[in-house]
């Protein structure tokens, strides 16, 4: 998990987490089983893109992730709620966070660490290459003149 609830209850409004996640309309707490099924969702869409280019779990998540996590995740909450309406931010960022995730799984956004392919069976982030050869133009001697 890329996010936890807590950080998803501290990211954003207490209350309208709580009129999100809860189904009964006199709810006072944050129900935290559907914050941890939306937390949920928001990460395995996430690895379906990171899966791809990346190996997985990253053993260092970039705060983009973490941020798209929680984008996601808002978003979902909001989607369950069919009878309210969603702020324009949140179908903002959420398109937004879809973009780059797409742009991710193809080759022309990184997040700076090692890809997938890169790792070997060893573990190393970068494998040995092995010998390689040198050329440079060839030097005239001008030291008689």
């Amino acid at each position: 998990m890329y996010i936890t609830a807590d950080e998803l209850i501290g990211s954003f409004s207490k209350q309208i987490l709580v009129q999100l996640s809860n189904d009964d309309h006199r709810a006072t707490e944050v129900n935290i089983a559907v914050v941890e099924q939306a937390i949920q969702t928001a990460c395995e869409r996430i690895d379906t893109s990171l899966r791809s280019r990346y190996a997985l779990p990253l053993t260092q998540v970039p705060t983009m992730i973490n941020s798209h996590a929680l984008y996601l995740a808002r978003h979902w909450l909001y989607a369950r709620r069919a009878e309210m309406k969603m702020p324009e931010t949140v179908k903002d960022t959420y398109a937004q966070v879809i973009k780059e995730l797409d742009a991710i799984a193809k080759g022309t956004l990184h997040l700076g660490l090692a890809n997938a392919e890169e790792v070997s069976e060893t573990g190393d982030l970068l494998p040995d290459v092995g010998e390689y050869a040198v050329r440079a133009k060839q030097q005239i001697d001008t030291g008689g003149y």
